[in-house]
């Protein structure tokens, strides 16, 4: 039975930060408002995070974007470097970008998949799918270019016809399709946000979702472990995570069976555990 493991939203930051001046300085300090800004921390969360992933003997784990505070390139390399540290192989890895991710320029994270992501390219670069036994795992990125003050996402809409085009080639294999992206499809529960937080095309997505019943979405953004159903009283077919940065169970499992995704609640252990989120 394949087993995803699913975090999101690190946050993570550069360990020489405090010396950013001017604009950069006050970006930093804005994306980070009422969170304390210790690169130490979020570093030492991050990893304890994966490693407990990885010791779990997930297939396969994804990682659902607003990896980076502001997307610099001094930030992928943490990124990577943490990711190296615990022990996954790159090719059992999808990571994907959220909107932190690309307010360091519109190309920060194709930049990074060029750099210190390379290894990741082949399994969360553009048009990326894994094959699972019983699913197909692609890497759709929301992420755009916006100033700091506007948190929304987009699908392009040629990926919008890629992922058409692939739940239509998958529909009749009796496997899952998920897709691994940051902003949720659901439209925002405000109507007023859903230019500002939301994500922009979600009416397309959600479409997509209603016509292919085996098509799921593991997102991030909201911050909070949340299951939905596309349809009122059917099984949810999408899930979000808490955010690691500062969530205290950011780390969910979902296992999937007979072309769908099941989530599955995880227990953090206590006190010794490798697992320490302080």
């Amino acid at each position: 039975m394949t087993t995803i493991a699913h975090l999101t939203d690190f946050h993570l930051l550069e360990a020489d930060h405090d010396r950013r001046r001017g604009a950069e300085r006050w970006r930093l300090r804005y994306l980070s408002f009422g969170r304390p800004i210790d690169a130490a921390r979020r570093r030492r969360r991050a990893l304890a995070a994966l490693v407990e992933a990885w010791r779990s003997g997930a297939d396969h784990l994804v990682l659902t974007g607003d990896l980076t505070e502001d997307g610099t390139p001094a930030q992928f390399e943490v990124l990577a470097a943490v990711l190296a540290e615990s022990g996954w192989d790159p090719a059992r890895v999808t990571l994907v970008p959220g909107n932190h991710d690309a307010y360091g320029g519109g190309d920060a994270w194709e930049r990074a998949l060029e750099g210190s992501l390379r290894p990741f390219a082949a399994t969360s670069g553009r048009g990326a799918v894994i094959a699972l036994p019983g699913a197909f795992v692609t890497a759709v990125s929301t992420a755009m270019m916006q100033p700091v003050t506007r948190s929304a996402g987009s699908i392009a809409d040629r990926e919008l016809a890629r992922v058409a085009a692939l739940a239509a080639e998958t529909r009749r294999s009796g496997d899952a399709l998920v897709l691994a992206q940051h902003h949720p499809p659901c439209p925002h529960p405000i109507g007023a946000m859903q230019w500002l937080d939301g994500l922009i095309n979600s009416a397309e997505l959600m479409a997509l979702l209603h016509e292919h019943d085996h098509l799921h979405v593991i997102h991030g953004h909201a911050h909070r472990e949340h299951d939905a159903p596309v349809r009122s009283g059917a099984p949810p077919r999408i899930f979000c995570a808490q955010a690691l940065v500062d969530g205290p169970s950011p780390l969910r499992f979902y296992r999937v069976r007979y072309g769908r995704l099941l989530s599955e609640r995880t227990r953090v252990r206590s006190g010794a555990s490798t697992f320490a989120l302080a």
